[in-house]
């Protein structure tokens, strides 16, 4: 009696073990994968330089965006990226499109901004794997914008080859690389924002 109550017991044991013999192990997944990106910070001030509002947002690396990196690093025949680096942010009112299709073009078609909207940074930071423009102060007051209009999202384009002065739209000096979906940041009279843009290419590895 004893013994049979014994092989009760031991029987579910020895059946589990010969279960996890026969079936194999779940196979261990690593991954490393790297991740690139960039994103903008906008920090808006009031009249009297007080800081009322942040944020920090994720960017849409756009189609054009991609091939150009792709022309700058690879001998590609690819020319026409070559004459103007990455360097403005424009600020944007509307719906903004984030489809990667998106370009410079559509960009400016729809942005109801009307002053000049678009700053230049002639001194990006480039150190360690990163690009940094700005941070670039943008006014009210007729400056940038409107008193009262809402800044609904940034493009980030290329310079005009000629002027660093601000300008009006995004597609007279090249293409829109990447846009930023902000959260309505609206301009009243007499305040600012200070727009930073940083494109991260740095990887975990050493």
């Amino acid at each position: 009696m004893k013994l049979n109550n014994a092989c009760k017991i031991i029987s579910p044991v020895l059946f589990m073990i010969t279960i996890m013999i026969i079936l194999p192990a779940p196979l261990e997944s690593t991954s490393n994968e790297i991740k690139f990106y960039g994103f903008a910070e906008i920090i808006k001030y009031d009249e009297n330089g007080n800081v009322v509002y942040s944020q920090t947002v994720h960017n849409r690396l756009l189609d054009a965006g991609e091939d150009f990196i792709n022309d700058q690093v690879f001998q590609d025949s690819a020319t026409s990226a070559d004459n103007v680096q990455v360097a403005v942010i424009c600020i944007f009112q509307g719906t903004i499109d984030t489809a990667e299709t998106e370009t410079a073009t559509t960009f400016d078609g729809d942005n109801t901004l009307t002053e000049a909207n678009c700053k230049e940074d002639t001194a990006v930071a480039t150190a360690s794997s990163t690009a940094v423009i700005g941070p670039l102060t943008f006014a009210a007051g007729g400056t940038n914008a409107a008193n009262g209009d809402t800044i609904a999202a940034i493009g980030i384009c290329q310079p005009n080859a000629g002027s660093n002065a601000d300008s009006t739209d995004c597609a007279t000096n090249g293409i829109l690389f990447a846009v930023v979906d902000t959260t309505d940041v609206i301009l009243n009279s007499g305040e600012t924002v200070d727009i930073t843009y940083t494109f991260d290419l740095s990887s975990s590895g050493t």
